[in-house]
């Protein structure tokens, strides 16, 4: 076990995923626009990390997850086109088609999967996993020897034993870490490579509530924001109306606030391991961490988020901006 967590320490803190600039591949399910369950948080990460001057976003692939990949991957299309015509002095990556379905029923190497392939053997990559893990663990199936390659995942998951995520005035209702519930086995396999993980869970993203003010603000900046903040609108509402709550989390924006601030969360090094649940009315499973699982396999678990981003949440969508804040460590 300590030979383990001296092992993850290393790989976490003399990686080059660490440096003031680095090279990253999302990873993403984005549905922004797509309807009013449909959540936005995969395009304001997108927006967030191609506007950065501390990363190159090198290429992006898509996958099932908020909705099936061929949606997810018109909507990044979107995205990208409405960037190239407002905002043209990016350099925007590819975008190539992923998974379509879990891991184990994949029959086929997906486009996006021989792209990161490629990249990887290329050069060394941090991977943002802003939906299921399902593309990574299909390369890891086929290109095993390209996982020395990865400098880090940043993934949108996890949680501690016994969390029930609920929000506003939803008593009975409570979120689920979605990313994790629609592919388990592939966040399994990767968590067993020993890949150093960076998991962004819901405990965090619900500090941080994105309101109607923020949206109106975000439209008077540009119009990206104004885009942005238009599709955002119908998400806001749901929760607003159905969840009784007075604002919306950007869970994979938080993601992309971490890569580029981490001295912007609190975090800590911490066995993890995947729980299988399986019973006559239940199946679920959970990517679960705590310091008293015997677990080999050790994750970098956020918990908290400073103040800078909590009070102003849009400035995720312009990274620079973010002040620090060492007080929040």
């Amino acid at each position: 076990m300590r030979i383990a967590l001296i092992f993850f320490i290393v790989l976490v803190f003399c990686s080059p995923a660490i440096a003031d600039e680095r090279l990253v591949w999302i990873d993403a399910d984005p549905a922004c626009a797509m309807g009013r369950v449909d959540d936005v948080d995969d395009c304001w990460a997108i927006i967030s990390a191609l506007r950065s001057t501390n990363v190159r976003v090198v290429g992006i692939s898509t996958v099932f997850g908020n909705t099936d990949v061929e949606h997810t991957t018109a909507t990044a299309h979107t995205l990208l086109q409405s960037i190239r015509q407002h905002e043209p002095d990016h350099d925007l990556p590819p975008i190539s088609q992923g998974a379509s379905r879990r891991f184990r029923k994949q029959t086929e190497i997906p486009p996006a999967v021989r792209s990161l392939a490629d990249a990887l053997a290329d050069q060394r990559l941090t991977i943002l996993a802003l939906g299921p893990m399902t593309n990574v663990a299909i390369l890891l199936r086929h290109f095993p020897d390209l996982a020395s390659r990865i400098d880090g995942i940043v993934a949108v998951a996890g949680q501690r034993p016994g969390q029930l995520f609920r929000v506003g005035d939803a008593s009975v209702l409570h979120f689920h870490d979605l990313n994790v519930r629609k592919d388990p086995d592939a966040f399994d396999l990767v968590l067993q490579t020993g890949i150093p993980l960076h998991l962004i869970p819901f405990e965090v993203a619900q500090q941080v509530i994105v309101t109607r003010t923020d949206l109106r603000t975000l439209e008077g900046q540009g119009p990206i924001n104004a885009w942005i903040a238009s599709r955002s609108v119908p998400w806001l509402k749901f929760w607003e109306e159905v969840l009784g709550a007075q604002g919306f989390h950007p869970f994979d924006a938080l993601a992309v606030a971490y890569l580029l601030h981490p001295d912007q969360f609190t975090c800590r090094t911490i066995p993890a391991k995947l729980v299988r649940r399986r019973g006559l009315l239940v199946v679920r499973d959970t990517l679960e961490v705590s310091s008293s699982f015997e677990s080999q396999e050790i994750v970098r678990y956020c918990s908290e988020v400073a103040m800078a981003i909590r009070g102003s949440p849009i400035t995720l969508l312009t990274p620079e901006s973010i002040v620090s804040d060492n007080s929040n460590k």
